[in-house]
């Protein structure tokens, strides 16, 4: 058997049906593990042929994930979840390419982590072997064990194209995974302490339940973590990212997110998300002439050098977002044909909000005054 898909489910009902057609003509075998469902989950995932066990609840992930593991046969896994979609332009190209291939220990493959958000490439197809598990309570990882793997066996892990898996389960209400996550978060931060993105995870949930005190606590936990070790780590950037893009929403533009600022550019120099937070720093605090290069920086780059940064980010970053920011520079810098153009590039990503709309008439109303013989 060639390729298994292994993900774990519980009440997953809503979402099953699309993830399991997603992968036929593309899998061998489907492994799913239920942990504890009161809906049809486990029903639905028979009816697809999947090879199906119940494991009990014990506060974790890893466990079922390594259940599903397991029970997995194919020579490779797809690691997948419900609340997820495959999409391969050619499936017979994906198998072909896996069964001659004699040097790869795993693939990255592009990841859409959110609705309207940019791919990134995330470590989801490997070699099957008995002694790659998950480890952790929750954003379980096995990269450490599939990395020594790979490095005792002479393979290699590379990104690949073939697939893409696209993440649908940030819809909508979020505060029954937010209790859920917070206890396991907590829990997992006292195993895993120097794991940045536990931190991030944390303050994203108290500022989506609208506890911006223990938010901003929380973010500022985790860059003390970045700045007490010697040896920086990619999810680093986060806790600066997410800080400052809420301090800016919350309008707190003082001296000290000044410092949050200019710290995160030299740490982590070329990440779009933050230099568009710098670019609104700039603007905020009379600065247009240093925000416009930023921006104009953002809204030429292409979906490649995007992936090619290692993160996701919403796709408003490199147009509706950058184009009205800089069309407001533009405007305060009296460059009202500019403005006017940028302000028609916001709208022509949002057809519908009549904001940008209105501004690029007033740019142009502005142009014609300021150009008037009779001015």
């Amino acid at each position: 058997m060639l390729l298994s898909a292994a993900m774990i489910v519980r009440d997953e009902a809503e979402h099953l049906d699309a993830c399991l057609t997603s992968l036929d003509g593309l899998v061998d075998e489907v492994v799913v593990v239920d942990t504890g469902s009161v809906d049809d989950s486990l029903d639905i995932a028979r009816r697809h042929g999947a090879v199906t066990a119940r494991e009990p609840w014990r506060g974790e992930f890893s466990a079922p994930r390594n259940r599903s593991l397991d029970l997995a046969s194919g020579e490779w896994i797809l690691y997948i979840d419900a609340d997820e979609r495959v999409r391969v332009a050619d499936n017979d190209a994906v198998r072909s390419s896996l069964s001659q291939d004699d040097e790869h220990g795993a693939f990255r493959v592009r990841f859409v982590p959110r609705v309207g958000w940019t791919p990134y490439y995330e470590c989801r197809l490997w070699r099957n072997a008995p002694d790659l598990r998950f480890r952790g309570i929750i954003h379980e990882t096995l990269l450490s064990s599939l990395y020594a793997r790979a490095d005792r066996d002479g393979l290699i892990i590379t990104d690949s194209d073939l697939i893409t898996i696209e993440h649908l389960g940030y819809e909508g209400d979020q505060s029954q995974k937010h209790e859920r996550n917070e206890a396991m978060l907590l829990a997992a931060l006292d195993e895993w302490p120097e794991r940045i993105f536990y931190y991030d995870h944390l303050a994203r949930i108290y500022e989506d339940r609208g506890e911006a005190d223990r938010a901003v606590a929380m973010w500022k936990r985790g860059i003390a973590v970045v700045q007490s070790r010697q040896v920086p780590q990619h999810d680093d950037r986060l806790v600066w990212i997410d800080l400052i893009v809420h301090e800016l929403a919350a309008g707190r533009i003082n001296a000290e997110l000044a410092d949050l600022v200019a710290e995160g550019l030299e740490r982590f120099p070329n990440v779009p998300a933050l230099e568009l937070a710098a670019a609104v720093h700039e603007f905020a605090t009379g600065r247009p002439r240093l925000a416009s290069p930023r921006l104009e920086w953002l809204l030429a780059l292409d979906l490649e050098d995007v992936v090619a940064t290692g993160s996701s980010y919403d796709e408003r970053v490199f147009g509706e977002w950058a184009w009205h920011l800089l069309g407001l520079c533009r405007f305060a810098l009296g460059e009202g044909p500019g403005a006017a153009d940028a302000f028609g590039r916001a709208a022509a990503c949002v057809p519908h909000k009549t904001e940008y709309i209105v501004k690029r008439r007033l740019a142009e109303g502005w142009t014609r005054a300021a150009t008037s013989p009779c001015t």
